[in-house]
């Protein structure tokens, strides 16, 4: 960081906001010279709670306006002017009055004008005034006769409050009216800003309550809607609460309003610290219930007698000076637009409450308050910024949407080509162990068959020889068919079964009574489970047809809520409890249990299949798919 540079940058960034401030005082203060218009700076003064003006006014003192003083005694103060030559025949005048807090106008003794009789009659109904009051009078010639005149002002206002009075004008009505056309100008100002930044809190609002994870924009709404209320006087007709609260409600924003513009310049410059959070925090924690307190017993802004002017201007005057040693420091190490307009805009706001306050409490010299246009000026900006803000978030959220498209996209076809070459992967170590499955089927049972039945050929009649042959092809089908149903299904694989079986059954003499109900796909028939399965049934109808003495046989199935049970019956002479297991059942359970499910064996059968009471039934449980 060069020196030189950032010195020469802070000194404009200063120097800038200075003259702007300078510069709008000094043309809102001009005034046209007309030699029609006549400003009535000398008064006579007294102190005196007289109902009219009194008779020692002629003799009263003179003092040069503009008149700024703490109420004293009654808190009212008569004034006496004497006017300039009547106006000419049939030339309208107008008087104007720049005034606080409230004023009567007499002329020549006789009552003028009372713009505020309810204030001045019911204490109760006394509101509190920012700023100076206007007041424009027109002056027929009828009113105005030749010889001398004399005005007098009843200047009145509570305890502890401030009576202030800018020399009237008086002149030709057009002429008046063409020289009030700056406090015109500002009051139209002050309605202006007030009302854009109403809406912009509304704004600022509704998208930091959708947007909650940067809170930059609810303290942004914040601070404008702080800033609309503390233009409200200004623009307001009556005030909405009664003067202790709604000055108290106007301190608080005061101070509340400062310190958010510290944390929103912080936020731009991107040193919102924990440090300056409590820092804001103790500050507030501190001034508001001095603020309040002050408030609620009226003390004057202008009383510098007590301490408590001292430090409200002293803790508002912390605040602004942070705020601009923020944006100092930003622009110091990014000198772009936006911390420009930041050093600024900030600067103006601190320069402009520093000589506002200065010229209205401690110098009591004319002067124009300006803050509004600080205020203007700030709230527009913020609006600027925060759109700019929320446009380049919108597009970075926009890239980064961009971004994971194109890394998802990326991805799914990475993921999709994974997917396909393990399924290909998948497909071929399939294939490869149905092919050894049916090897090792082939040379494990149709291998040995017929390597039996070569052995056993000569011996045979041409019939058992056929038969023989027969058995062996049906071993082959079998195995070809669990081949072909991959999935696991039950009741493509029972179906299947009973289509090979059915010339072997009629060949045995038995019948068949098919009660398959319920066959659903079952993972561990998949792969080697189809097998195994068939060969359980092949080794039932084996076992039945040589010891049972069946004549039917009944296949089915039944569920319970984690398994499918195959049920094999049949209607022999059944098995004796005592004798023991022998070979053809430990077969079956073993391949049961290859299936990962259980045996059990029955006899008689169950009534609920047969009802002879003899018979002998298996039950295979086979375990359902778990529910994910």
């Amino acid at each position: 960081m060069a020196w030189p540079g950032v010195a020469w940058r802070w000194l404009l960034a200063l120097l800038l906001p200075l003259a702007l401030v300078a510069g709008v005082q000094w043309q809102s203060l001009q005034q046209e010279s007309d030699a029609r218009l006549v400003r009535l700076s000398e008064w006579r003064t007294l102190a005196s709670d007289a109902a009219r003006p009194p008779s020692e006014l002629a003799q009263a003192p003179t003092v040069t306006l503009p008149l700024r003083r703490l109420s004293e005694g009654t808190g009212v103060l008569w004034l006496e002017a004497d006017l300039p030559s009547a106006p000419r025949e049939g030339e309208v005048w107008a008087l104007a009055l720049e005034y606080r807090p409230y004023v009567r106008v007499y002329l020549n003794g006789a009552l003028l004008a009372d713009p505020d009789p309810d204030a001045l009659a019911d204490p109760s109904r006394r509101q509190l005034l920012v700023g100076m009051r206007h007041l424009q009078l027109t002056l027929p010639s009828t009113l105005l006769q030749a010889g001398s005149q004399r005005l007098q002002l009843r200047l009145e206002a509570p305890l502890t409050q401030r009576q202030s009075l800018n020399a009237p004008m008086l002149g030709p009505r057009e002429v008046v009216l063409d020289q009030d056309a700056s406090r015109r100008m500002w009051q139209a100002l002050r309605g202006f800003t007030a009302g854009g930044a109403v809406l912009a809190a509304l704004f600022l609002g509704l998208v930091g309550w959708v947007r909650r994870e940067e809170p930059l924009y609810l303290v942004s709404a914040a601070h404008v809607a702080l800033l609309a209320l503390l233009l409200a006087p200004y623009v307001l007709s009556q005030q909405p609460l009664p003067t202790p609260w709604w000055r108290m409600l106007l301190d608080a924003a005061d101070l509340i309003a400062k310190a958010l513009q510290v944390a929103v310049v912080a936020h731009w410059a991107g040193v919102w610290t924990p440090g300056l959070r409590r820092f804001l925090i103790a500050v507030l924690a501190a001034g508001l219930p001095i603020d309040l307190w002050a408030a609620f017993h009226y003390l004057s802004w202008s009383d510098f007698s007590h301490p408590w002017p001292w430090w409200a201007l002293g803790s508002r005057a912390l605040l602004l000076t942070t705020a601009l040693g923020l944006a100092l420091h930003c622009l110091a190490r990014r000198p772009s637009i936006a911390q420009w307009g930041n050093a600024l805009l900030v600067g103006l706001s601190a320069f402009t409450w520093a000589w506002v306050s200065l010229a209205s409490l401690a110098l009591r010299a004319p002067m124009v308050d300006s803050n509004t246009l600080a205020h203007a000026g700030w709230v527009l900006w913020v609006v600027l910024m925060l759109q700019r803000h929320f446009v380049q978030s919108a597009r970075r959220e926009k890239a980064l949407r961009d971004e994971l498209s194109r890394e998802l996209k990326r991805r799914t076809q990475a993921l999709e080509a994974a997917y396909a070459a393990k399924a290909q992967a998948e497909r071929e170590q399939a294939a490869g162990e149905q092919r050894q499955r049916l090897l090792q089927d082939l040379h494990d049972g149709l291998g040995a068959r017929l390597l039996t039945l070569r052995l056993q050929a000569r011996e045979l009649t041409p019939s058992k020889l056929a038969q023989a042959i027969d058995e062996c092809l049906l071993e082959m089908r079998l195995s070809v068919d669990t081949l072909t149903e991959d999935q696991g299904d039950l009741g493509v694989l029972l179906g299947s079964w009973r289509h090979r079986v059915a010339g072997m059954l009629r060949s045995a003499g038995l019948e068949m009574d098919w009660r398959v109900m319920d066959a659903p796909t079952l993972p561990c028939l998949r792969g080697s489970g189809a097998l195994e399965l068939v060969r359980f049934l092949q080794e039932a109808l084996a076992n039945t047809v040589r010891h049972a003495q069946a004549r039917r046989i009944t296949v089915g199935t039944s569920r319970t809520p984690s398994h499918v049970i195959l049920w094999w019956i049949d209607d022999g002479q059944g098995i004796d409890p005592a004798a023991p297991e022998g070979t053809g059942r430990r077969s079956l359970a073993a391949r049961a249990q290859r299936l990962g499910g259980r045996l059990d064996v029955f006899s008689p059968a169950p009534r609920d299949w047969l009802d002879v009471g003899t018979g002998t039934a298996l039950a295979l449980s086979l375990p359902l798919p778990k529910l994910t």
